[in-house]
């Protein structure tokens, strides 16, 4: 299975959507700055005009961009989502059977690279518990991936839409609760405690027995 965690703004230009090429660089290069700062410094600590800066760009761009400074960590947060799907789309087995083969792999990091980047979402995730806005956008984010879920699955096979919903949902809050549980821990990005192990876990306990 391919996939890629890091860098940021790579992914990125990948998932242009209804942006240029051009766009979905400047957000991704806003986001990383965004997310960097956060974890550096705290949410509370950093200033869209502080994240602009970094960023390259003026503070009337980056609200061109983003709404609020913690929006623009959006883009971050999104690309797990994106890869994983991506990911499960391209498996041969059904959804069901899939999913934890590709969460397993999606949250494993291959290289010392993708090692590290996981390693620096830590702070990031451990500022949901103390940022109202900031837990906003992660749970936007999550039900996003839910509903775009429903229609992967749905798609692979699985007419009945409740069924599909229960997956997806499943899925969707075993790799949040996996990510949140680990970033709050002391746990190494692979192996006992890591994301996989724990939103394993969390999957077992949350999927719909067959």
């Amino acid at each position: 299975m391919k996939r890629k965690i890091f860098p940021y703004s790579r992914i990125m230009q990948n998932r242009t959507g209804l942006m240029s090429r051009r766009k979905a660089a400047t957000a991704g290069e806003i986001a990383t700055e965004a997310a960097r700062l956060f974890s550096e410094r705290g949410v509370a600590q950093v200033t869209a005009a502080e994240i602009a800066e970094a960023s390259g760009v003026s503070l009337r761009t980056f609200y061109r961009y983003f709404p609020t400074k913690e929006d623009a960590v959006a883009p971050v947060l999104e690309i797990g989502a994106a890869r994983w799907q991506a990911a499960l789309e391209e498996a041969e087995e059904e959804p069901a059977a899939a999913i934890p083969a590709v969460l397993a792999a999606q949250l494993t990091p291959e290289t010392p690279e993708e090692a590290e980047g996981l390693a620096r979402m830590r702070p990031l995730l451990r500022a949901l518990a103390e940022d109202r806005e900031l837990r906003a956008v992660w749970h936007r984010v999550n039900h996003e991936s839910e509903e775009r879920l429903v229609a992967l699955i749905s798609e692979r096979g699985e007419r009945d839409r409740l069924a599909a919903r229960v997956l997806a949902a499943a899925a969707t809050e075993a790799i949040r609760i996996g990510l949140e549980e680990w970033s709050r821990s002391t746990a190494g990005v692979r192996g006992t405690g890591s994301p996989a192990a724990l939103a394993a876990r969390a999957y077992a306990a949350l999927a719909p027995k067959r």
